[in-house]
């Protein structure tokens, strides 16, 4: 068999470049920069020659068919995203807020990491307390309370692909069906499974400061203007490639004309600041903000809505108290200020 490989040099050139050219036409600041590295860092793992020299040729092959696959899918998701198809472009921006894919779980990993002892009092307590999975174990009082935040948010289900887990404790019966007790190994393994489960439907918070850039583009408060895309140079209409007979019209036959195909699955949307503020604010309901309560001494995870509502209340300081009440009077309604006219009636008296 020839150890050449299945996909030439050349090939994957121009997947990396058009990859990356597509990043930079992404209409949203935090995608760009995501996306980008994530071609890059995808280019760099899958580039390492030692380890294709281990495998034989049939595996290899295998590898690439599959690998360039995977570059040609992102590729058409990139393109499709900046021509303004609104699910293509709402999955970029899931990908790049953490909302699903490998940053979610970095994300996660780094919030729910568990704190170090302070002392040798600390560490005696946590070996005292049971393994992993093991009867009487308790997941961590975060993965619980951003569990609870989410059950009790309606608007998580419709927005986000995540797997819903409905139960607080993992299900674990009674008796198995032969109507004895369940054995220690099935109840762990119960355990491993649900909480496995759990970690794959929780939405984890965002950086501070990627919050306040999702918020100033919501807000308008950071400016943004849509990329502009350059024009591809045409071939000549009198060149050999066009006149010719080439192989695909000859396996293919002549091209159709304008069809309906590409509107199967939603249509090409204008990129306007309109059209990113739904899928901004899409976003920012399944992004948790980690906030301290000053009453009840304690944290929780606040939510974004879909609409802004309108401010029914405001907040009044100390010294602005004496001077709410001015221009009422005793029954609440508002104290005639005299006119013109008769102001100057009285002075010609």
């Amino acid at each position: 068999m020839s150890s050449s490989p299945l996909v030439p040099p050349e090939q994957w050139r121009h997947l990396f470049r058009a990859l990356l050219r597509e990043c930079t036409y992404l209409p949203d600041p935090i995608a760009r920069g995501y996306m980008h590295d994530y071609v890059v860092q995808r280019f760099r793992r899958y580039s390492d020659k030692s380890q294709s020299k281990l495998q034989d040729d049939l595996h290899r092959q295998h590898r690439q068919h599959l690998l360039r696959k995977t570059a040609t899918d992102k590729l058409s998701l990139l393109k499709r995203a900046n021509e303004g198809y609104s699910r293509p472009l709402e999955k970029v921006l899931q990908l790049s807020y953490g909302r699903t894919g490998r940053k979610r779980r970095d994300l996660l990993n780094v919030f729910i990491v568990p704190e170090v002892p302070p002392d040798a009092l600390a560490v005696e307590g946590i070996l005292k307390k049971p393994s992993m999975f093991e009867d009487d174990w308790k997941p961590p009082t975060l993965v619980l309370d951003l569990l609870k935040s989410q059950l009790h948010n309606g608007v998580i289900p419709l927005l986000s692909n995540r797997p819903v887990v409905k139960t607080l404790e993992p299900p674990i019966p009674k008796e198995d069906s032969w109507g004895k007790p369940v054995a220690k190994i099935r109840r762990r393994n119960i355990r491993k499974q649900w909480y496995y489960d759990v970690l794959d439907s929780l939405l984890p918070p965002l950086p501070d400061a990627e919050v306040d850039t999702l918020q100033g583009l919501i807000s308008g408060r950071i400016p943004w203007t849509p990329p502009k895309r350059r024009k591809a140079v045409g071939v000549p209409m009198d060149s050999p490639s066009q006149t010719s007979l080439d192989v695909a019209f000859l396996t293919e036959g002549p091209k159709k004309g304008p069809t309906f195909r590409d509107f199967v699955n939603g249509r090409p949307h204008q990129i306007t600041r309109r059209f990113m503020q739904r899928l901004w604010r899409r976003i920012y309901c399944m992004v948790p903000r980690f906030e301290w309560d000053e009453k009840n001494q304690k944290h929780y995870f606040k939510w974004g809505s879909a609409k802004p509502f309108p401010q029914i209340s405001t907040v009044v300081e100390h010294d602005q108290a004496p001077g709410l009440f001015l221009k009422v009077d005793a029954n609440g309604r508002l104290i005639k200020q005299p006119s013109g006219n008769l102001l100057e009636v009285t002075m010609e008296e």
